[in-house]
C-alpha cells in the first residue's frame, strides 16, 4: 500500500489527526516519502489530481439491481398471467 493511502486512513481512523491545524497537517505531508506531484496534490487538497497521479477512477457509480420473480420453468405460466378465456384450449393457434 502506498505512504499516500496510508496517511489519507490514518487521517480518517484516527479522531486526533483529523483535528490537526493546517500548519500541523502541512507538517505531517512534508514528512512524508511522496512523490513532490502527490505532496502538492496533498497539501492543496486536490483530491482528484491525487486520484488521476495514483491511477485511480475519474469517476465511481454505484449500481444496485435487485432481482425480480424468479422465471418459471420451461412450459409453465408465469404467476399472475392468464391464457385468454374466449380461446378454447384445443383450438389451432395462429400465433
Amino acid at each position: 500500500m502506498s505512504n499516500t493511502i496510508r496517511f489519507l486512513e490514518a487521517l480518517g481512523q484516527d479522531p486526533a489527526l483529523s483535528r490537526l491545524s493546517p500548519d500541523q497537517l502541512r507538517a505531517a505531508i512534508e514528512s512524508l516519502e511522496l512523490e513532490p506531484a502527490q505532496k502538492s496534490a496533498l497539501l492543496a487538497g486536490d483530491f482528484a489530481g491525487l486520484s488521476q497521479l495514483m491511477g485511480g477512477r475519474d469517476k465511481m457509480v454505484k449500481l444496485v439491481w435487485e432481482p425480480g420473480p424468479e422465471l418459471p420453468a420451461d412450459g409453465e405460466e408465469p404467476d399472475g398471467v392468464q391464457e385468454d378465456p374466449s380461446e378454447p384450449e384445443d383450438a389451432p393457434s395462429d400465433r
